[in-house]
Order: C-alpha cells, then structure tokens, then sequence
C-alpha cells in the first residue's frame, strides 16, 4: 500500500504524505482561464519542422510574446546552460501510432499491485521536455522562486520543486482535467500557452510512461532492473535517488546533494534526461485501478489524488522505476508540508 510506503519513508526525515485530510488547500487568485479552443490550428507546431521544440523565455514574465524555434539535432557541444535557464527544449516523441505496456511484471523487484501491466497506444505525437522545469525557467515565467534548494549560486539549474498541480495548472478551470483542458491564466501553463499561442500542459500518465520507456520494457531505461529496492550501481548513472543524494535536507547544499542540476546523469534512447529520480513529475491524470488495454488515456473520471511519477532524490531505487506510481493530493501547502521533491516536466500533444 502507498500509505504504509509513506510511513517506512518517514523514518527517513520525509515529510508524511499519506491521506487528504493532511492537505491543506492552497489559495490561488482565480483568473480568466486559457482554454485549448483559444489557439488556432494555424499556430500550432507543424509536424516537420524538426525533432526539438525551443521556446525562448529570456524575456521573463513582463513579455507579451515568447518565441519559437526549431532544432534538426542536438547542438554541437550538447545542450549548454541557456536550454536549462532562458531557453526550453522539447523533444518531438513519435507515435502515431505507439503502444506502450505500462506496468511492471510480477516479478520485478519492488512491484506495487496497482502496476498492472496493459498495453496503451497513443495516436499522436507528442513533444516532452527534453529535461525537468529548473528554478530559473519557473522564475522567469511566473515571476517567483518557490523551491526549497534555492541557494542563489546553484538554484538555477536545479529542478523547480515545491509547486502543486494547481500552481501549474490553476485552481479553478486548471483543475477540471479530464472534463476540459483548460488552465487558468495566472498559472505556468496559462502563461506559456499565452505567450506562445501553443496548448502546452502536463503529460498524461500514459504519455510520460511513453517518453520514459523510450522502447525499453525494463524496471529502467537504460535496459536494466534494479535487484534491490534501496540501491542499484545501474540506477546511480540514471539518476539522482536516495543512494546518491547525501539525504540533505540542508537548504543551501550544493548539487552534489539533494537535488541535481537538470541532466546531470544519462539520458533515455531518446534523449530525455532526469526521469529516473530528481524530483516526482506531476501527471494530468487523476490516480486510480488501470482501466486496462485502451488508445489515448486519460486516468480516472476524478479522485483525491493526481499522479506523480519517476522517483525522486529522498527516494529508493524500487519507486524510480519506470512503472511505478505515486499520487498526491493536487493542492498544498508548501511551507506547511515542505514538498520539496515535487517538480514537473511540459508536454506539447500535436493535432
């Protein structure tokens, strides 16, 4: 059971996350929401423009319009600094059609029951962020720095922690998915979708399990299942975890603890860094029982708790793999329940 996971996890320093009568609701200004409807066909990313999606958001949060661009390949030397702070980066995921079993088999070591497996196609392509939303990148869009590892010589590149569903969605329309795609203005999304006339958002669970796998059918995707559900020598090159992160809970420690910078370790076959570990990644979907083999998913009709994926640094090996599922109540409060391990990656589905 997730809650009695949460509860072996405490005697590590987590913070207890068990039920919703431990959330606490988060205030946050009700806007104009910024429906999919609002953008056109026309503006959408056209389907061969390149494998890498670029947004340019060095104009911060006081600009109208962020622009866009297009990468055949990554850049000669790799992706350097700007792709982590001023710029985001997408990869171009092909399905059209894809199919992906998502779960586990039964005996992968540290399987959960709700990891039964199912196959799932995908009917459109989809770009991902080629890494996790780093504190400068939300800075820069919202205006604020959330994150707990925030020391002003390394926060930058960090993952961005400490931000709900809400913060990244909206409260208000933001929190109706799957009834309507809309996000409410004042959230990230709102304002991405805004300033580039793109319907950006959250991957579906399906889409991150898709984009993490990369093809491969093991606990990792570096083609490896861990043997132990603390530590794993294949998962230390993949990932930042429990094993490898010092276990600080010292906000101005370096990098070489807590949390990494974004693409520190090795990425998947398709190029996406930190979906092993760093921090959960929120999903669109509520959580619930897998509603078996199925096209285009959408999770749950409603539920308490939204899904988070992929691990984290105060976590073991056994929930950094690819098919296992973490869920959350969607609002908190962050200086109350210190989520210091919550983050989150963008998607972009094509028509």
């Amino acid at each position: 059971m997730k809650t009695m996971r949460v509860l072996i996890a405490m005697v590590f320093g987590l913070a207890f996350r068990a039920g919703a009568e431990e959330l606490a609701a988060q205030a946050v200004q009700k806007t104009e929401p910024v429906a999919l409807s609002t953008v056109s066909a026309t503006n959408r990313a056209p389907l061969s423009s390149g494998d890498y999606l670029v947004i340019d958001i060095s104009g911060g949060s006081s600009t109208s319009r962020y622009a866009k661009s297009y990468l055949e390949a990554v850049p000669v030397g790799g992706w350097t600094e700007e792709f982590k702070t001023t710029r985001m980066v997408f990869r171009r995921i092909p399905a059209a059609p894809g199919t992906v079993v998502m779960g586990s088999p039964e005996d992968e070591t540290g399987r959960s029951p709700d990891e039964v497996q199912h196959e799932v196609t995908l009917t459109n392509e989809f770009f991902i962020g080629v890494f996790e939303v780093t504190q400068r990148q939300w800075e820069l869009v919202m205006g604020d720095r959330p994150s707990y590892f925030n020391n002003a010589t390394f926060y930058a590149t960090r993952p961005v922690e400490q931000v709900s569903y809400e913060d990244i969605r909206g409260d208000d329309d933001g929190a109706m998915w799957p009834a309507t795609n809309t996000v409410d203005r004042s959230s990230f999304l709102g304002r991405l979708r805004r300033k580039t006339a793109l319907p950006f958002d959250l991957p579906t669970e399906a889409q991150w399990e898709f984009a993490c796998r990369a093809g491969t059918t093991t606990a990792l995707n570096s083609g490896h299942t861990p043997t132990s559900v603390d530590s794993d020598q294949h998962l230390d090159t993949v990932a930042r975890y429990w094993s490898n992160s010092r276990f600080q809970l010292r906000q101005g420690c370096p990098p070489s603890a807590a949390t990494a910078m974004v693409g520190s370790y090795l990425p998947n076959e398709w190029g996406l860094y930190d979906l092993h570990g760093n921090v959960w990644e929120w999903c669109l979907d509520w959580y619930g029982k897998y509603p078996g083999a199925g096209t285009n998913p959408v999770g749950a009709v409603s539920g308490p708790f939204r899904v988070l994926r992929g691990g984290s640094w105060s976590y073991g090996a056994s929930y950094c793999r690819s098919a296992f599922r973490y869920y959350y109540g969607s609002q908190f409060t962050s200086t109350t329940l210190n989520c210091y391990d919550f983050g989150f990656r963008v998607s972009l589905t094509l028509p």
